[in-house]
């Protein structure tokens, strides 16, 4: 009994910590392709290229790829990074820095649109998920998107 009286008040003081909504870095990555605009058509592969931000000095960059209605926020935006909206998700991919060895599934230089029957605008979004940022932020979440015509 003593254990539970005296385990329970951390699990009540951490409780806050693990409900805490996210965190928006207040610095992002870049997509460089697709350009804006650009006609993405199903079963076609089209360029996707990411300059991850590398703010926080992390050893691994992960972000997330998706294909979204409308541009996202962080309120779309789970605790794991993921867009619960989103039309379609590409997965998750990691970037390597400082010259680590490669982890997890690095990026790819194009992308496959499958046939999810959308058509029109829409967004290709990028979330990016920083882990060891300074100031004592156990995770923050960064997201780009580029307006895209989806045929």
């Amino acid at each position: 009994m003593y254990f539970l009286t005296a385990v329970l008040p951390l699990f009540a003081a951490l409780a806050p910590v693990f409900s805490a909504p996210l965190t928006e870095s207040p610095f992002m990555g870049t997509i460089a392709t697709p350009a804006s605009n650009t006609p993405l058509s199903a079963n076609t592969a089209f360029p996707f290229g990411y300059n991850v931000d590398n703010w926080c000095e992390e050893g691994y960059n992960n972000f997330k790829v998706f294909l979204t209605e409308t541009a996202p926020t962080i309120d779309d935006v789970d605790s794991t990074g993921d867009i619960q909206n989103a039309l379609y998700s590409f997965g998750q991919f990691t970037v390597a820095n400082f010259g680590l060895p490669p982890s997890g599934t690095p990026p790819p230089s194009s992308l496959v649109v499958p046939d999810i029957g959308a058509e029109g605008p829409g967004f290709l979004a990028v979330v990016q998920i920083f882990t060891s940022c300074p100031g004592d932020v156990t995770q923050e979440i960064g997201i780009a998107s580029v307006l895209v015509s989806m045929q």
